[in-house]
């Protein structure tokens, strides 16, 4: 993304719906499409990723810390991806910027990590990816405050896969839902049909994303 990268129009067809992905753009941009994304009424969504475990380089450290320092505490959220071990480092980081939600995966969703989450004043989400096929009732490891569901692989830029809607529309009468993955202006609004609270979009939102980068 240059400092001239510009919102994809379609956004406005979707007030209060989307999340914008940093993570879409070059490390360099990620403050400015931040604020970017705040000024247009866009929720910002920070990826976290576990470099080493056979994923790509997240967010960094010092980048999550510029972002929450442009845009203040709880005003954006964090998705750590990768193993319990990587979700026990980077926690006590990522709650010292107070981000309105912490999305952790289903095998790292303790009581005690979820409530590290609450006590630092965010909700605490559970990412779901085959964890759940919308067949009788979920088996949570702890109660979640919401359920991001993947519509790709973590850490992956597969093609959506809209087939995963069936588990959000059998949530969405539990739980507050949010979609993740290969969201595009013709997806979005199969999305909200099934009942979604949010949709996390990344390349197809930020016009200029770098190539390489992103969802």
């Amino acid at each position: 993304m240059t400092a001239t990268a510009t919102l994809a129009p379609w956004h406005r067809e979707f007030p209060g719906l989307l999340a914008g992905s940093v993570y879409a753009v070059s490390p360099e941009a990620r403050t400015a499409a931040a604020l970017m994304m705040r000024d247009a009424g866009i929720d910002v969504h920070v990826d976290v990723m576990a470099d080493g475990e056979g994923l790509p380089a997240g967010v960094s450290p010092a980048e999550l810390s510029d972002i929450a320092t442009a845009l203040g505490p709880s005003r954006f959220d964090v998705h750590l991806i990768g193993s319990s071990g990587f979700v026990d480092d980077a926690l006590p980081d990522v709650l010292s910027h107070a981000p309105q939600k912490v999305f952790l995966p289903w095998a790292a969703f303790t009581e005690e990590r979820a409530n590290a989450v609450r006590d630092a004043g965010g909700s605490a989400w559970v990412a779901l990816w085959q964890e759940w096929d919308a067949t009788g009732a979920p088996a949570w490891p702890t109660p979640p405050d919401g359920v991001l569901v993947m519509l790709i692989e973590p850490g992956t830029r597969a093609r959506c896969r809209t087939d995963r809607l069936a588990i959000v529309r059998a949530l969405a009468a539990r739980l507050p839902v949010i979609v993740d993955g290969g969201v595009m202006k013709d997806i979005a609004p199969l999305c909200v049909t099934a009942g979604v609270e949010s949709m996390v979009v990344g390349r197809a939102l930020l016009s200029g994303a770098a190539d390489g980068e992103g969802e």
